[in-house]
């Protein structure tokens, strides 16, 4: 039973991390730390996912590339809102 919780709560915080890291580095060329980087990540996710659903694109079993791809895209149009709202 707990490798299956170590494989729901590690992977999430996992690409968390990638997806904001490459986010950030995308919108201002440098890392913001681990924690600004999994919230970022985190919301990031979401947004793709949000995303791809007005796009009507189903990203069940599209591969892991693509949810990526997506969830990268969310997070940058988060960061981008965050710059707009508090810069």
């Amino acid at each position: 039973m707990l490798e299956h919780i170590s494989e729901f709560t590690t992977w999430p915080i996992l690409t968390g991390l990638i997806i904001g890291y490459i986010a950030n580095r995308i919108m201002s060329g440098e890392g913001k730390g681990c924690c600004m980087n999994l919230v970022v990540g985190i919301a990031g996710s979401y947004a793709g996912a949000l995303i791809s659903h007005l796009l009507n694109i189903d990203l069940f079993g599209k591969g892991y590339l693509t949810n990526l791809a997506f969830c990268v895209v969310g997070a940058v149009c988060v960061l981008w809102v965050w710059k707009k709202l508090f810069d």
